[in-house]
C-alpha cells in the first residue's frame, strides 16, 4: 500500500510539472506567432498601405518644417512592387504598380526616390533610400511652367503651390535673386530658364513622341538615356517616350532642390501620395487664396 501511495504521488507530481511545461510552451508559441503576425502585419502595411517619412529640409515650407512626420498613402496611387531585391549601387530599378484609387494630379504632394540617387548629374538612377517630397506641378502630358515668379499648368487654371512664396521671387530684384544658389535652372544652357521665368516645358507622357532639336536633346537628353541607355547624338530627331513623368516643386519656392534643377520623375520612382490635416493635395484648394492661409512670422521663424 505504501509503494503504491508513493508511486502515485510521484505520478501526481510529474503530471503537475507536465502541465506546467505545457502551458509554457503554449505561452511561448503563442508570443512568437503573435510576434510573427504583428511582424508581417507592419510590412505589409509598409508595402501595400502607407509608410511614414521623417521631413528633412525647409523645402516645402511652410506647409511641412523638418522634423515633420508624413504618412506616404500607397492605395491611391497603388502600391509599387519590386520584382528584384538587388539594391546595390547602380543597380536598375525592376517593378510593378499595382491598381490605385486614381491618377496623381496637379497639387499633390508626393515621396519619391530622387532621380539623380548616385547624384550624378542629369544621370536617372534609383537609389532605395534616397527620398524627396515635393508637390506636383506637371503630371504626364502636361505643359508647365513659370511667369514672374508664378506657376502655371496648361491644364489647370489656378494656383499650385504657396502662392506668397511665388510672390516673393516676383517681387525681388534679378539681381539679388543671381546672388542665389537657385537662380539658374535646367537645361542649364539654351534657353536661359530661371526660377522666376522657367518653360514651357511638356512633361512627358508614355507613348507621345516628340521632335527633336539641339534644345530638345538637352531638356530630354537625360530621360532619353535612362529609357535607352544612350545620351541623343545630334542626329536623333525624334523619341517616344517608354514610361510616365512627373514634375514636382518645393512649396518654399526660394530655396527649394526641386524638378527645376534636376529634371522628371519617373512613374516607377514615386513612392506614393502624402496624406494628413497639414497637406492640402486638392489644387482647387491650393494656397494664397485668403489671407488666413497667409504664412505668419511664427512659419516664417522655423530654422533646420
Amino acid at each position: 500500500m505504501i509503494i503504491r501511495k508513493k508511486k502515485a504521488e510521484n505520478d501526481e507530481r510529474h503530471s503537475t510539472r507536465q502541465s506546467v511545461l505545457d502551458k509554457i510552451t503554449d505561452v511561448l508559441w503563442s508570443v512568437i506567432i503573435s510576434v510573427l503576425i504583428i511582424g508581417s502585419l507592419h510590412y505589409v502595411r509598409r508595402i501595400f498601405i502607407a509608410e511614414r517619412f521623417s521631413i528633412p529640409s525647409r523645402s516645402m515650407m511652410p506647409i511641412l518644417a523638418p522634423g515633420d512626420k508624413v504618412w506616404v498613402n500607397k492605395i491611391l496611387f497603388g502600391p509599387r512592387i519590386y520584382k528584384s531585391f538587388d539594391f546595390e549601387d547602380h543597380a536598375s530599378l525592376k517593378c510593378f504598380r499595382l491598381p490605385g484609387v486614381r491618377k496623381i494630379r496637379p497639387g499633390d504632394v508626393i515621396c519619391f526616390n530622387y532621380p539623380l540617387g548616385y547624384d550624378k548629374w542629369t544621370k536617372i538612377e534609383f537609389k532605395i533610400n534616397y527620398v524627396y517630397c515635393k508637390r506636383v506641378v506637371g503630371v504626364p502630358g502636361d505643359t508647365i511652367g513659370v511667369k514672374n515668379g508664378i506657376t502655371w499648368n496648361n491644364n489647370y487654371n489656378g494656383t499650385i503651390g504657396f502662392l506668397y512664396n511665388q510672390l516673393d521671387i516676383q517681387n525681388t530684384p534679378d539681381s539679388i535673386l543671381w546672388r542665389t544658389k537657385y537662380m539658374g535652372t535646367m537645361p542649364f544652357t539654351r534657353p536661359m530658364w530661371t526660377m522666376k521665368n522657367f518653360g514651357p516645358l511638356y512633361v512627358p507622357e508614355k507613348g507621345t513622341t516628340i521632335k527633336l532639336d539641339s534644345i530638345g536633346r538637352a531638356i530630354y537628353g537625360p530621360v532619353i538615356e535612362y529609357e535607352t541607355g544612350l545620351w541623343p547624338t545630334d542626329d536623333m530627331t525624334s523619341h517616344t517616350f517608354q514610361h510616365d513623368y512627373y514634375f514636382a516643386f518645393g512649396d518654399n519656392s526660394m530655396d527649394s532642390n526641386d524638378s527645376r534643377y534636376w529634371g522628371f520623375i519617373p512613374d516607377d520612382f514615386i513612392i506614393g501620395i502624402v496624406g494628413g490635416r497639414k497637406v492640402r493635395n486638392n489644387p482647387n484648394q491650393t494656397f494664397g487664396e485668403s489671407d488666413e492661409n497667409r504664412p505668419t512670422e511664427k512659419h516664417s521663424n522655423i530654422t533646420d
